[in-house]
């Protein structure tokens, strides 16, 4: 996966996430109070010490601030298909692409298979910090630890550390000190949440995860879900509360300095929902149901809402993974919003006057051939205007608005 965003069950992207990773999730293990591992050098052929190869040369290059805009985008592209055995032409490369539509690759690797099924070098973005300009990727080593590496897309800077052995999902430390990270789980209690800095030193946080969380616009706050207890921790102070929001509710973005937009499940339904750091919330849409689902399109859940031109506009999922665009009318029906030449899902990534921006994807559950593509789409004309156009061979992994604070991506 990477998610991509998180799509679908739970279940089935944290199977997905572990596959696309070939992370090792072990049992209880002394690994839970590990402090962490040595860094590795900031060289991008050093080999981990748990790995027998050295990784392939990044190619790297920066842009200006100025190009980081809030039309802007930061996206992660795969070259061919990682899949197909025996593949040749595969590479991974994280761009900026500014409002024009032109694409500028800030770090690309180009790949080859290691171990079976493992492209040593291959990376997931884990989170992006517009105020510095800076991307963590998760990089996989062909060993049974990742590399954590942080790059400043306009300097070059580069940090890295060795991934704890039961780190599960990770994130920048907005004051540049090392990472924010979540251990796995298990059964009987969520994971934990610790700081780990560039010298492998790990702290705990008092706060518990199932991997879902969001750090602030300002930096100075976390959040952090398991079921239907938020946990907001003052990174400064290294102080938590928890907080009942009623239900299971996963976060995706800052609807404003005090609530986040989420996706929040029951037992048999789900809302996109307005979640306040008191607890309280409002519904942004629809409960889907299973009564909804007969009288209308399958919706399993809302992932985002944009609005322009007075209306609001859902990015929505259905079971098979794949993003496409619904609108919900007064009396509360739900209706798909067709885009002109899509035959496969798509992302809605923010908004731009009165268009969305989206990005056209390659379906995962079919063989229908589609280029990806990033573009201005009017919701109400139902005209569209194509920024960036990738190779035939090309297609998203993911597509961010740069100036926006996203939740941790899986």
């Amino acid at each position: 996966m990477l998610i991509t965003r998180t799509i679908g069950a739970a279940a089935t992207v944290a199977t997905l996430f572990a596959a696309a990773l070939a992370v090792t999730m072990p049992g209880a293990d002394p690994a839970e109070a590990d402090h962490g591992a040595a860094p590795t050098p900031v060289t991008p052929t050093a080999a981990a010490g748990h790995t027998r190869m050295g990784l392939p040369v990044p190619t790297t290059a920066t842009v200006t601030a100025a190009e980081l805009g809030p039309d802007s985008v930061v996206a992660v592209v795969t070259r061919g298909t990682l899949e197909d055995r025996d593949a040749d032409g595969l590479g991974r490369s994280l761009e900026v692409i500014t409002p024009d539509g032109v694409r500028h690759p800030v770090y690309s690797v180009d790949l080859e298979e290691g171990p079976p099924d493992v492209f040593p070098g291959d990376f997931l973005i884990a989170d992006w910090r517009p105020e510095t300009h800076t991307a963590l990727l998760r990089v996989l080593t062909g060993g049974d630890r990742d590399r954590l590496v942080s790059y400043d897309v306009t300097t070059g800077a580069m940090h890295q550390v060795t991934a704890p052995q039961r780190g599960g999902f990770f994130a920048l430390d907005p004051d540049g000190s090392g990472v924010l990270m979540t251990s796995y789980g298990s059964a009987r209690r969520p994971g934990r949440v610790s700081t780990l800095d560039w010298d492998g030193t790990r702290t705990r946080l008092p706060a518990r995860s199932d991997g879902s969380a969001i750090t602030s616009t300002d930096g100075r706050t976390l959040v952090t879900a398991a079921a239907a207890t938020w946990w907001v921790t003052d990174l400064a102070a290294g102080t938590s509360v928890s907080v009942d929001v009623g239900r299971s509710c996963v976060p995706r973005r800052w609807l404003d300095a005090d609530s986040v937009v989420a996706t929040c499940s029951g037992t048999r339904s789900s809302q996109l929902r307005a979640v306040d750091l008191d607890g309280s919330s409002v519904g942004l849409g629809v409960r889907h149901t299973e009564k909804t689902r007969t009288t209308g399109p399958l919706i399993l859940n809302d992932g985002d809402v944009r609005e322009v031109q007075g209306r609001s506009w859902y990015e929505s999922f259905d079971g098979c993974g794949g993003g496409f665009l619904t609108r919900q009318t007064a009396a509360g029906k739900v209706r798909m919003v067709r885009v002109p030449g899509v035959r496969g899902p798509l992302t809605l990534v923010g908004t731009r006057g009165d268009d969305l921006v989206l990005t056209h994807e390659k379906p995962e559950c079919d063989d229908t051939r589609q280029r990806s593509v990033l573009s201005l789409f009017d919701p109400v004309t139902k005209a569209e205007t194509v920024l960036t156009r990738l190779a035939r061979d090309e297609a998203w992994r993911e597509a961010i608005a740069a100036t926006e604070v996203r939740s941790w991506i899986w």
